[in-house]
């Protein structure tokens, strides 16, 4: 059995908005998590709501990032919901009769972890089958006065989490054209464009927001081992996290010095060499799950 944990800060570059469930009026909050920490004017523990970016949202970005790198260098163009759910989204699990078409036996499963090595990463659901994944992704943990006695690094860090958030608004114009009352079709353009504007506000946290965290490979094999490296550098090239990245949110600075002593050259000698064999493994899948 063998453990790697890879550890590394976060930095960002670009306010963050990671949303929660809750909202509070009409503002959208950032994700919580209830905390155990340490008050900075006495010391004393105390339970407080400390933001945080779920490892869940870490792993869905650095998923789609690699598999769509994966059909890229097979030069494959997929053709079916179930197996893109499959492969980008986790699957979904189906309660099936054993002899119905859709169940997975152990030498299919088998072969869903060698010939797409981002799966065995990463796990995913398909039939009846859960394929359990060699990476772990931890929660990655804001860094501030009120958690600096759990990270070594940061124990100087002054910043509460308090001075870390703040609030920024958006506008949505719905464009109905034609849904007017008959006695609205008098209204001019500026007035119909007013009467559908929406502002919507949402948390964030500044930038400047520095993190804490943490990979964890159980058990992976040297391709899988690559393949966690080629992620890595895709994440690299496109740096974001949480929502409204495409206007100007969530850019951040990656730090994972233990990341260079690894190399993703065994995974994509690995898809070079199988080219024909995975593509033709992944026709199956769709032609079974069309």
């Amino acid at each position: 059995m063998e453990t790697i944990t890879i550890k590394g800060n976060l930095t960002a570059l670009s306010p963050i908005h990671h949303g929660g469930s809750e909202n509070y009026g009409t503002t959208k909050l950032i994700l919580q998590m209830p905390t155990v920490i340490r008050n900075p004017e006495n010391g004393e523990e105390e339970v407080d709501n400390i933001p945080a970016i779920h490892g869940n949202a870490i792993r869905g970005y650095l998923r789609r990032l690699i598999m769509d790198d994966f059909l890229t260098l097979l030069d494959y163009e997929l053709d079916s919901k179930k197996i893109y759910h499959f492969l980008f989204t986790g699957g979904l699990l189906e309660a099936l009769d054993p002899k119905d078409k859709g169940a997975i036996n152990l030498s299919m499963k088998k072969e869903l972890r060698t010939l797409i090595p981002p799966i065995s990463l990463l796990g995913s659901a398909l039939g009846n089958q859960m394929i359990q994944g060699t990476l772990k992704v931890s929660l990655a943990d804001i860094v501030c006065a009120e958690t600096k006695h759990y990270i070594d690094d940061f124990t100087e860090y002054t910043f509460s989490s308090y001075n870390l958030k703040a609030s920024d608004f958006g506008t949505r114009l719905d464009d109905l054209k034609g849904d007017f009352d008959e006695e609205d079709k008098e209204l001019d353009n500026d007035k119909k464009e007013q009467a559908h504007q929406m502002k919507y506000e949402f948390e964030t946290l500044i930038r400047g927001t520095k993190f804490t965290h943490e990979f964890t490979l159980e058990d992976c094999n040297p391709i899988e081992k690559a393949c966690f490296r080629r992620m890595m550098s895709l994440w690299s090239e496109r740096p974001y996290l949480g929502g409204k990245s495409g206007t100007g949110y969530g850019k951040v600075k990656l730090d994972y010095p233990d990341i260079k002593d690894y190399s993703d050259k065994d995974y994509l000698d690995y898809l070079n060499e199988n080219k024909e064999t995975i593509t033709s493994f992944l026709d199956e899948l769709v032609k079974k799950w069309k």
